[in-house]
């Protein structure tokens, strides 16, 4: 039987902290399941940045500059209705996480909690990037 080699995902983090983006992507470049890690400080980078690579998934920051995390989230959501996007924030609050989903995130992390998610989250990115199509 011919096995066809795991395809590595390409992983998008959008963040206007550069201490905050910078850990994560290092994390991120550690992990076997992932190929290629671009960061973006804006809104509008992540905008550019999501049409010229075509990430798998893409963690995103709820406060950015220019265009929050919703608005950017809500774009790419329309043009890539595939595209994995995980809203990321600082702060918990009551029914944050049902309005990202409704507003097109595919999941919900408190960045004081990520670490602990990113596993998962990044397993759960890998199965679906190298699930067969029809």
């Amino acid at each position: 039987m011919l096995q066809i080699a795991a395809r590595q995902i390409r992983v998008l983090v959008v963040d206007d902290s550069s201490t905050f983006l910078s850990t994560l992507c290092s994390l991120l470049q550690d992990d076997p399941n992932v190929g290629l890690v671009t960061g973006a400080s804006s809104g509008l980078e992540a905008l550019a940045a999501v049409e010229q690579l075509l990430p798998d998934l893409v963690f995103m920051d709820l406060q950015l500059l220019e265009l929050n995390g919703l608005e950017v989230t809500a774009k790419l959501h329309g043009r890539f209705p595939n595209l994995r996007i995980v809203m990321m924030t600082a702060h918990d609050m009551p029914g944050l996480p049902e309005v990202c989903r409704q507003g097109g995130a595919y999941a919900f992390a408190t960045k004081g909690r990520l670490l602990q998610e990113l596993s998962a989250i990044l397993a759960d990115a890998s199965v679906s990037v190298n699930q067969p199509r029809d």
